[in-house]
């Protein structure tokens, strides 16, 4: 019987959304996805030290909220209509993250590279990274 909940990865998908800033109604699964780093949210420590803090060890206080970079790597099928190559050319885009357990995260951005990799005698790669502006939306189980 086994002792961790630990999942992996396996039937998650990442689909583009038919709208942007965070508008789409319905989404579209994107090709073979082989990697997904989802966005980060990091808050910004902002510097409150001054000549006489306790100790003489430097304060803190709690700036912006930030959400971090999202990464796609892909089986690439080049094509004219590839719609990460449009986002790009937009300048917008949304994108959904799906979990094989059903949970979600929305998010909506500015596409910052789209890149095929090397054509060598081995299968043909793609990324394609984007910075999502605001914050995530999680939701399901």
């Amino acid at each position: 019987m086994p002792v961790t909940s630990a999942e992996t990865g396996l039937g998650a998908t990442i689909l583009i959304g038919n709208g942007v800033d965070g508008g789409s109604t319905t989404y579209t699964l994107i090709g073979e996805i082989t990697s997904i780093k989802p966005p980060s949210v990091e808050r910004e420590a902002i510097d409150a030290s001054h000549l006489n803090s306790p100790g003489d060890v430097r304060e803190y206080i709690a700036g912006m909220l930030n959400a971090g970079a999202v990464n796609i790597g892909l089986n690439h099928k080049p094509h004219a209509a590839d719609p990460l190559l449009a986002a790009i050319i937009a300048g917008k885009i949304d994108l959904r993250i799906t979990y094989r357990g059903g949970v979600q995260i929305d998010f909506h951005g500015i596409p910052t590279a789209w890149e095929p990799g090397e054509v060598t005698g081995d299968k043909l790669s793609c990324s394609f990274t984007m910075q999502p502006n605001g914050l995530p939306q999680i939701t399901g189980p």
